[in-house]
């Protein structure tokens, strides 16, 4: 609850605060969905260090890749891997992109210009990078449509819903 406290307080005093929509319980039981094996477990990205900049990661992506006049929203759920890593895996509705994220800079400090990672990550294009069965190589990228939509509907039920507000113009943007 402190955490929570001081996030909304810092998101308050930021003025273009991402806004977050409580996460439901994680202890559903998991599919394979886009992986190989189905993940251990879902995790809370806010507990781990690398994920504590996600709104800032989310407001970056935006301006790298996103129509900025407009709220964009995102779903965000984490997974733990085979061998121990952390996913968090982020479904842009705006841009209907599917963004594998494995974190930022554990050690950066709350500025934004250390959030960077997201906006780099490995994308799938929900639009054009779904198939309707594995029967043939799949691009690195590409994804069965099942699978993809097994694990937005796993983010819809288990995952933290955030909407970035509109960003100002580029030209008046002093962050990028």
């Amino acid at each position: 609850m402190k955490r929570f406290l001081m996030f909304v307080v810092s998101c308050a005093l930021l003025g273009s605060a991402v806004v977050l929509h409580a996460a439901p319980a994680l202890d559903a039981p998991l599919t394979k969905m886009i992986y190989k094996r189905a993940p251990l477990a879902r995790v809370e990205p806010l507990d781990y260090p690398q994920f504590r900049l996600i709104d800032a990661e989310l407001r970056n992506t935006v301006r790298r890749h996103g129509d900025r006049s407009v709220p964009n929203t995102f779903c965000a759920v984490g997974y733990r891997l085979d061998g121990g890593t952390i996913e968090t895996v982020l479904i842009w509705d705006n841009a209907q992109w599917l963004i594998r994220w494995w974190g930022g800079d554990e050690l950066a400090t709350s500025e934004e210009r250390y959030a960077v990672s997201a906006s780099f990550s490995a994308v799938t294009d929900l639009r054009a990078d779904v198939v309707e069965d594995a029967r043939f190589p799949l691009g690195t990228r590409t994804v069965v449509r099942a699978d993809a939509q097994a694990l937005i509907a796993d983010c819809r039920q288990h995952g933290r819903q955030y909407t970035v507000p509109p960003l100002p113009p580029k030209a008046e943007d002093d962050e990028f």
